[in-house]
């Protein structure tokens, strides 16, 4: 061999393997990866860069005898010989789908962020069930009385971070009523009506204020003169009348405040007259004067002793004056009694607030002769064509009377709670209120079903407290004169009554009846005249251990 050849071979055996890499101490194998900076020595036929003498720019790394790139490269991602499946792209060391501009992967799929319900701003941000997300915000689907808020469906009218509009929080300790934050700290409750607004035949039994409720010095029929002060809120007797709704209404609200940490101070006058109709107590009336009397006094006492006033309802106990005189449009005449008061007590306050309207319904018309009424359901109709401002509080079927029109002392008391329980829930809370009545009944066949707004679910029959009057108050007409009879009254469901005929009715005109009828010169109440076993599962605490339960309302009602 030549001297030159033996130079070149002693120069190729100096040179690195071209099968991998070696260090000093002869380590290296195929597969590993190493990153050396400086610059690369040559690249292959198809553009890959060699290791030339072993070197590779950062952030390249050695694969075998390759520069690769262990974030991009599909068949060495995030280290040498770890091919990704096919279809699947290299990003960032992780084999990924490969997503356009307008795309993210998420969970190993392109999605798009703006739309995605299960990846909506973000991978793995979920939106709710049945919520969209739009815009890369979760957006529900807001019934008709709410707004959309952020990403929450509220009802402005009550909600205190939202009061009247998104992002319009109330201040600390004020509720939102309609829209509009109530800082106020004395209430006025006006109270009118006939005589069981004034207490007729009641004996007193609220002869101690527990709270701060107060009435005008002239008592709780304050009149409309020499309304001077407040004093504690008592009822007194004055030879015919005793006991009204007015403290066990005034004091059941505070108590129920009090239990939650806050205050409600009402002052509470009553201005009703024994034996009216509406046309005698209605704008214009002396009775109606005597009203806006007691509201100018409360405006002018309340500025004296710095408290800020409103009126924020008025009570209604009425409607046997109109049962007798066949009062046709009773509802419409409530409607203008409510607006008639919100118009001249807002221009005598400059108060914002709206003025509610709470009443319940007449129960005693069996005592003025007649089996059946139409004034219980003229005051369900005005509360249905103005649910934000008339309030149907109950029936009267439940509670004890003196005479079968006239309620006990305690049956006041108990009704007044019933009226606290309403109020603080429209004035306070701030929830829509709907009693217990039906909201769609249907047929079919022989079944009859009445679907209820049940404020506190489950229904219940309740024979204990009302005793059966046949088919637990029920009944179904039709104009065929001869209507299948209920063969049975049973619940299905928490909100739902079903009865089932004796058989498939013919005749039209088919209704549902409830605590409708009546025997003519019963008395109302609990074990005789008009009424009913349906009732709610409240179990709100009475002050003076009356049950609270809510019962369905007086109704005539069409099957759709």
């Amino acid at each position: 061999m030549s001297a030159r050849h033996s130079l070149l071979l002693a120069f190729l055996c100096a040179c690195p393997s071209a099968a991998g890499t070696s260090t000093e101490d002869g380590t290296g194998e195929a597969g590993s990866a190493t990153a050396v900076s400086g610059p690369p020595t040559s690249t292959t036929s198809s553009g890959v860069p060699t290791t030339g003498e072993g070197a590779c720019p950062a952030p390249l790394a050695v694969c075998g005898d390759a520069c690769v790139d262990l974030a991009h490269d599909p068949a060495h991602c995030g280290g040498c010989d770890q091919p990704c499946d096919p279809g699947l792209a290299c990003l960032e060391g992780q084999c990924s789908v490969a997503c356009g501009a307008d795309r993210a992967a998420c969970a190993g799929g392109c999605v798009d962020l703006d739309n995605d319900p299960a990846h909506c701003g973000e991978c793995d941000r979920a939106c709710p069930p049945g919520v969209a997300c739009v815009a890369a915000a979760c957006t529900p689907t807001c019934a008709a009385e709410q707004a959309l808020c952020g990403e929450q469906c509220v009802d402005v009218d009550n909600d205190e971070a939202h009061c009247g509009g998104c992002d319009s929080p109330c201040p600390s300790g004020q509720p939102c009523v309609h829209g509009q934050c109530v800082g106020v700290g004395l209430h006025h409750l006006l109270i009118s009506g006939q005589s069981l607004s004034t207490g007729s035949g009641s004996a007193v039994v609220s002869a101690i204020q527990p709270f701060t409720n107060v009435s005008f010095n002239t008592g709780v029929r304050a009149g409309g003169v020499g309304l001077t002060g407040f004093i504690p809120l008592v009822e007194t007797w004055n030879g015919a009348e005793g006991e009204t709704i007015a403290s066990g209404a005034a004091n059941l609200v505070s108590q129920l405040e009090q239990a939650r940490g806050s205050s409600h101070k009402i002052l509470a006058s009553a201005h009703g007259v024994g034996g009216q109709p509406y046309a005698a107590l209605k704008k214009g009336t002396a009775p109606y004067a005597d009203g806006l009397a007691q509201v100018s006094a409360g405006v002018a006492l309340a500025a004296m002793s710095g408290e800020v006033y409103a009126v924020r309802a008025v009570a209604i106990i009425h409607g046997e004056s109109d049962h007798v005189g066949n009062n046709l449009a009773y509802a419409d005449d409530l409607l203008a009694w409510q607006s008639d008061y919100e118009a001249d007590v807002k221009a005598l306050t400059g108060q914002p607030y709206p003025v509610s309207m709470f009443l319940c319904q007449m129960s005693s018309w069996t005592m003025y002769g007649s089996p059946v009424s139409r004034i219980p359901f003229e005051q369900l109709a005005a509360a249905r064509a103005r649910p934000d401002r008339i309030h149907v509080v109950g029936p009267k079927y439940v509670f004890p009377y003196v005479d079968g029109v006239h309620l006990t002392g305690e049956g006041e008391r108990w009704l007044g709670e019933y009226y606290a329980k309403v109020y603080r829930s429209v004035l306070i809370d701030g929830v829509p209120w709907r009693p217990l009545a039906p909201r769609a009944v249907t047929r079919a066949g022989a079944v009859v079903t009445v679907d209820f707004d049940v404020p506190v679910p489950p229904l219940m029959l309740d024979e204990v407290l009302v005793t059966n009057p046949g088919n637990y108050g029920f009944e179904f007409t039709d104009s065929s004169g001869a209507p299948p009879a209920i063969a049975a009254v049973a619940l299905a469901g928490p909100t739902r009554v079903q009865l089932t005929l004796a058989g498939e009715p013919v005749g039209g005109n088919q209704r549902v009846r409830y605590a409708a009828t009546g025997v003519p010169g019963q008395s109302a109440g609990p074990t005789t005249g008009a009424r009913g076993n349906l009732r709610d599962s409240d179990a709100t605490v009475s002050r003076h251990g009356y049950t609270l339960h809510n019962w369905a309302v007086h109704f005539d009602e069409p099957v759709q």
